[in-house]
């Protein structure tokens, strides 16, 4: 199999000749580490290829936005301090941007806030060079964003607490409004050819939902919902990407239609076992091998036993996908990112031994 079709067959619930991997690798001093190379981004598409090439990864995350742009669409009003299209503040401290807050403080500012436009040609030339490059053989995957984790940063998470009691219709406003914003990029990628919708909207913290289920299920899942339907009558699979510990809302993911869920991640507590009992023959399960610990301070054997671990629960009967419980983020040794897909492609072969 190629690549793209293994991963198709794993989000089948099928077992296909090797267990698929990916991850999302999108930090810069992350990339330059496993490519050995200065300058490698997500707006650098033949590089940023490269990296999955180098790593044996099965499928690749397009980042939408403009070709070779590092500073984004970001408007600098003092030094170190910056505010994005969406009127959101970033600090940033040693390359870093940091959340400050978000232009909403009022009822009135929800009713008179309009999220960016959409259909901007630059939005989406990152994606159309990847699908050029990949599309032979890597299956791809476009981050769309969810309609949550943009929507509380607009308000700030305390102010989006309170408005949720004091004037729930702002809060569904501003929800409903990124949503069409997502959407419609979608839209446009998937007609670009990508393989699959990976949307990033966490819904949890280390001890739990956000917010509670009834709240979720009232408030946000509505919105979300079309948009997996939307993308899906498209014809492509739709992801979600979700930290945090989330069991009490894996219900309603599966409910809304979504095809796989990741990262499953091991320090908010998240069983991968559970998953695999639960949820395994209804959501391809994508992730697990901790990025907290193991892979910025563990050994080489530590990280195998960990990667035999997680094919062991998850890979029998298809359904899996290989990767860590967040990102290769920063603090990643490159080396260890580069043994844990090592290892993997070396054991990853069906039948998995149990």
């Amino acid at each position: 199999m190629i690549s793209k079709e293994r991963v198709y067959t794993a989000l089948e619930h099928e077992e296909p000749d090797m267990v698929p991997l990916t991850d999302h690798i999108y930090m810069q001093r992350s990339l330059e580490g496993i490519l050995g190379e200065k300058g490698v981004r997500t707006d650098t598409p033949e590089k940023y290829v490269k990296v999955h090439r180098v790593l044996g990864l099965d499928l690749i995350c397009a980042f939408p936005g403009r070709l070779a742009d590092p500073s984004g669409q970001n408007r600098e009003v003092e030094e170190g301090l910056s505010v994005d299209e969406w009127g959101l503040k970033h600090r940033t401290i040693d390359g870093m941007g940091w959340y400050l807050e978000g232009p909403i403080k009022t009822v009135e500012d929800a009713e008179s806030y309009e999220v960016p436009d959409p259909f901007l040609p630059w939005r989406v030339e990152t994606v159309r060079e990847i699908v050029k490059l990949a599309k032979d053989d890597l299956a791809i995957a476009a981050i769309i964003g969810g309609p949550f984790t943009t929507g509380m940063l607009l308000f700030g998470f305390t102010n989006y607490m309170r408005m949720l009691h004091v004037s729930p219709r702002s809060v569904q406003r501003i929800t409903e409004k990124v949503a069409w914003f997502q959407t419609e990029l979608g839209k446009i990628v998937i007609d670009m050819g990508v393989d699959i919708i990976w949307m990033p909207d966490d819904l949890g913290m280390r001890d739990g939902p956000f917010l509670s289920p009834q709240a979720f299920r009232k408030h946000v899942f509505p919105s979300m919902k079309e948009m997996v339907n939307t993308f899906k009558n498209k014809g492509v699979k739709v992801l979600l990407h979700c930290d945090g510990q989330v069991m009490a809302l894996m219900d309603d993911i599966v409910e809304m239609g979504f095809d796989g869920v990741h990262p499953i991640e091991r320090k908010a507590g998240m069983s991968l076992e559970l998953m695999k009992a639960k949820y395994g023959d209804k959501l391809t399960i994508i992730g697990n091998v901790d990025a907290t610990y193991l892979l910025p301070h563990g050994t080489t054997d530590e990280i195998k036993q960990q990667v035999l671990e997680c094919l062991r629960i998850a890979a029998p009967g298809g359904g899996y996908i290989l990767a860590s419980d967040h990102s290769i983020h920063e603090g990643v040794k490159s080396s260890n990112a580069k043994a844990m897909f090592e290892i993997a492609r070396k054991y990853r072969r069906y039948p998995i031994r149990r």
